[in-house]
């Protein structure tokens, strides 16, 4: 009687889990949140996904947010019909990228910028101009604005500066961005506390006049996820977008 009960009440719970129709035909379900990782199963259009988790990963139109779904693949969040653009359940755990990661100074993807971010803003690793503290393999980054984009970008530790960033990068426009793409104010006269960087992860308005930055603030806040507008200044400049030299798209 007791087991009865019990599998009732867990049948019940089950079937109060939300459902969301795929909106697309076909749609991949991957073994991670970007169009790297292999596809395991399709969705057609109509079938009904329950979501375990969501995480960010490669923006597909405009929206980098991946759902992993009750069949354990992920699928792209554009292609689900949740009603909004922000996450509807809790972030899954981050997902090793695919091929074993990036290399010391060589080519990354976009889904490895982030979770590389996150691997200090998760800790809200505290933030200093002074400090280090490892990557996810263990070398030694600045803990500071530009010590963590150099680190998400696995590029030269400990670091390059706001001053030098534009070295390694392009200028882009806000209507070109994506995630893993990063916004400041640099190049000369920036140096110290005179500029300042961030990761560009997900737009949150669709006018696009505001979106989540992965970035190390300053010793009040540390590292951390947080909203920024477009725009935003340090000092007298304003921040632009960029884009990583050796970022895969």
């Amino acid at each position: 009687m007791q087991l009865t009960n019990l599998a009732l009440t867990l049948a019940a719970a089950a079937s109060t889990v939300a459902a969301y129709p795929i909106t697309g035909d076909n749609v991949n379900c991957r073994t991670g949140p970007s169009t790297d990782y292999k596809s395991v199963r399709t969705y057609v259009k109509g079938t009904d996904v329950k979501l375990s988790c969501q995480t960010y990963g490669e923006t597909i139109f405009g929206n980098s947010i991946w759902d992993k779904t009750t069949d354990g693949c992920y699928v792209a969040d554009y292609y689900v019909k949740t009603g909004t653009n922000n996450m509807v359940v809790k972030e899954c755990k981050p997902v090793q990228a695919p091929g074993g990661g990036s290399t010391y100074q060589g080519k990354i993807n976009r889904t490895e910028i982030i979770q590389r971010a996150k691997f200090w803003t998760d800790k809200n690793v505290p933030y200093s101009m002074y400090a280090n503290a490892p990557d996810p393999q263990g070398r030694n980054y600045r803990t500071d604005c530009s010590g963590l984009v150099s680190m998400a970008l696995h590029a030269k530790a400990p670091g390059y500066s706001t001053v030098s960033l534009p070295e390694i990068a392009k200028a882009i426009s806000y209507s070109e961005i994506k995630a893993g793409d990063f916004v400041g104010t640099l190049g000369a006269g920036t140096g110290g506390s005179g500029g300042h960087v961030v990761i560009f992860q997900q737009w949150i308005d669709s006018a696009h006049t505001q979106y989540w930055a992965l970035e190390c603030a300053n010793k009040a806040k540390g590292c951390l996820r947080q909203k920024r507008n477009v725009g935003w200044k340090s000092g007298t400049k304003t921040a632009k977008p960029y884009r990583y030299i050796r970022t895969l798209d």
